[in-house]
């Protein structure tokens, strides 16, 4: 009887902490319906290591499946505290950690009466403390669906207006300085090797198209000239701009040939004549603005009838969140927040809709993403630095990040 005490005591003080949970902190600050979804789950999980004693034996392959789910469940109700990290109050954090101690002590000690009731299930045995320890554990059993039922039926219908998008912080490129080109520990240097790549597929495809023509380039949101830089070495007549006039300053003293014109120009009014390049690049920048459609009817406005617009972007899709965005703030170094916003991403097809908006005929779209099984890959999970020989590749799919041609038609 002692022992099914000892183990009422646990439970008892996880009730209350799930309860100041659930009806302080939630609904102080409410939850969105993500959120809710997984606490139920986390809830049913538990549910189900719950009903093991009741329904099962106490023999060894059904310890272990009791075993297993529990470490699952203990791994479960932790899957949101990346997210929570800047949601939450630090007295619900506090809350949390208390959960997180007693979810494994409760679990723990529900398997240990289960495991020494001396044979059958907990319900069907006749001894005093095999009775109160049955007692107990359908008292639990039935508080916890309980719960469960609540969190359902009471975060179904309550109608939580839906959290607002951070806004994109695009200053963050204002300090890099030199950190452009020798930075390994902050994501410029997965934007350093992405180039590498990019700026392969563009002088490629200028040259197997125009041979060794000297075109007009404009290289909107240039950044510290990793394209503008090649491609002024390959003898184009290059124009870079961007709102980052220390960025601007750093693409020029890397320009060997010093034949560059790097410009400070807002994108969504440019201030060149129309058709007045044969080729308009725009890598990594519609994804750090909302005014996609000003953007790009200035693109197009610029361009000559015939000219290319050149782009890379991220897809959205719950795959490019993972990867762009939560993938860098665990793994890289300094990545600062908001570098990154998910409802900025955009999907190829919203991109076909603004080109053709605009007279601009989307005719190849390449897949770009991160070759994984690599030691510089490794390298950069278990450092948080990214090495020189981290690479990207094209591929078939486009559920992470894109690049692609149009030609303008009118």
């Amino acid at each position: 009887m002692s022992a099914s005490l000892l183990w009422f005591l646990p439970f008892s003080l996880q009730g209350l902490v799930m309860a100041l949970d659930e009806f302080g902190f939630h609904h102080h600050r409410t939850v969105s319906r993500w959120e809710w979804a997984g606490h139920a789950l986390d809830t049913l999980v538990f549910l189900l290591c719950l009903t093991c004693p009741l329904l099962l034996p106490p023999t060894w392959p059904n310890l272990r499946l009791f075993g297993c789910l529990a470490a699952f469940s203990c791994l479960l109700i932790t899957k949101d505290e990346f997210i929570h990290q800047r949601l939450c109050s630090g007295a619900e954090h506090w809350a949390h950690a208390v959960l997180f101690i007693l979810h494994p002590i409760v679990l723990l000690a529900t398997g240990f009466l289960w495991a020494t009731s001396g044979g059958g299930t907990l319900s069907l045995l006749p001894i005093p403390s095999a009775t109160l320890g049955a007692w107990l554990l359908r008292l639990q059993v039935s508080l916890v669906f309980g719960f469960l039922v609540f969190q359902v039926a009471y975060w179904s219908k309550r109608r939580v207006p839906p959290e607002p998008p951070p806004e994109i912080d695009n200053t963050i490129y204002d300090d890099l300085g030199e950190r452009w080109y020798t930075a390994k520990d902050d994501p410029v240097a997965l934007l350093r090797a992405e180039s590498r790549l990019r700026s392969s597929w563009v002088l490629a495809e200028l040259r197997g198209h125009f041979g060794d023509r000297s075109l007009t380039i404009l290289d909107i949101a240039c950044g510290g000239g990793f394209l503008s830089n090649p491609l002024a070495a390959a003898g184009h007549d290059v124009t870079g701009i961007d709102l980052s006039r220390d960025s601007l300053f750093v693409a020029k003293r890397h320009d060997v040939t010093h034949a560059a014109a790097y410009l400070s120009m807002d994108a969504r009014a440019l201030s060149f004549e129309d058709g007045q390049f044969d080729v308009v690049c725009m890598m990594d920048f519609l994804e750090h603005l909302p005014e996609r459609d000003q953007v790009i009817r200035e693109a197009a406005r610029v361009l000559r009838p015939g000219g290319w617009f050149l782009f890379h972007t991220f897809n959205r899709t719950p795959l490019s969140r993972l990867i762009a965005i939560k993938g860098v703030e665990w793994f890289v170094k300094n990545t600062p927040k908001h570098m990154h916003v998910y409802e900025l991403f955009l999907k190829p097809e919203e991109l076909q809709e603004l080109c053709t908006r605009h007279g601009l005929d989307i005719e190849v779209i390449r897949g770009v993403r991160p070759r994984v099984f690599t030691w510089a890959f490794l390298q950069l999970l278990f450092t948080g630095s990214v090495s020189d020989h981290f690479q990207f590749a094209f591929t078939r799919s486009h559920l992470i990040g894109y690049c692609g041609r149009a030609r303008k038609t009118l």
